[in-house]
């Protein structure tokens, strides 16, 4: 027979590996509801008659490939504009083509990146970590391919909170602006709007998104832009990512679009917001230092 220390040895390695088995099945179950990669990677900017060209970075602690546009300047200059584009959950670069070209349209060079796990980038399900690393690649890249251009930060629904932690941190001190579409305040007070809002979260959370924490750290001047008819993520959300931003800030609802249509269908109130909010990051004193 077996004795009691045993058992109770054997009983805890139980416990714990239930436990453990338990906290990775709960972290993979939100990743899966949080990302819906998808691998499409059929259009490319050429079919808008850009030059472009595929940029492959690595990133991680175990080194992957990442797979990003890089899509200059019309006019060819140096000091255009330059933008690194953040898409959201769903689709990657490929099925956002349409709104990466409107702002090459508005002058932009871009550089838009596939998360881990998107289009021709390796991997399969990203996280918090996985993509904010991403966009720290990303971000260099940008940084290092447009060195004398004011650069900003294009971030779209989950992309916009991906967007607010890069902007948010030393990394991004060079950047002239932040541009926020359509986007959240937390995975917490976005589960409410969910089937999975009976759910306690609290006590099994692993992917977090807290914007709502973070926008008060920003130290740039901050766009953020809405649709009235958003089915995803309701106004008094944004508005209230909005709210926590410091000034300089902006804020733009556009009457009538939905979650991903501001860019492609309501462009001219799109441009014209874009257009003052460069006006307003290209003013001296906009900009605080971190410390």
């Amino acid at each position: 027979m077996f004795r009691p220390a045993l058992v109770r040895l054997i009983i805890t390695a139980l416990v714990a590996t239930t436990a453990l088995a338990a906290c990775s099945t709960l972290d993979g179950f939100q990743r899966q509801v949080i990302f819906r990669p998808s691998k499409e990677a059929g259009r490319t900017p050429a079919e808008f008659n850009a030059t472009f060209e595929d940029v492959w970075l690595t990133v991680g602690r175990q080194p992957e490939k990442l797979h990003a546009w890089w899509i200059p300047a019309k006019d060819g200059n140096p000091a255009a504009p330059a933008a690194l584009y953040l898409h959201g959950a769903g689709f990657g670069i490929s099925a956002n083509l349409p709104r990466i070209m409107k702002l090459h349209d508005e002058g932009f060079a871009v550089l838009a990146i596939d998360y881990r796990g998107f289009g021709k980038s390796a991997g399969s399900l990203p996280s918090e970590e996985t993509a904010y690393e991403d966009a720290d690649a990303a971000w260099a890249e940008l940084t290092r391919r447009a060195p004398q251009a004011r650069r900003y930060i294009y971030g779209h629904s989950l992309g916009g909170a991906i967007a607010i932690h890069l902007a948010a941190t030393p990394a991004a001190l060079g950047a002239a602006g932040l541009v926020v579409e359509s986007s959240f305040t937390s995975v917490r007070e976005m589960q409410q709007y969910t089937a999975y809002k009976w759910i306690p979260l609290g006590m099994v959370q692993t992917q977090f998104f807290d914007s709502l924490a973070k926008a008060p750290k920003l130290c740039m001047p901050t766009l953020v832009m809405h649709g009235s008819n958003d089915y995803r993520i309701p106004v008094d959300v944004a508005r209230k990512l909005y709210a926590a931003a410091p000034e300089p800030k902006r804020w733009l609802l556009v009457d009538g679009a939905r979650h991903i249509d501001i860019p492609t269908r309501y462009t001219a109130q799109w441009r014209a917001a874009l257009n003052d909010f460069k006006a307003l990051a290209a003013k001296p004193g906009v900009h605080c230092a971190k410390t």
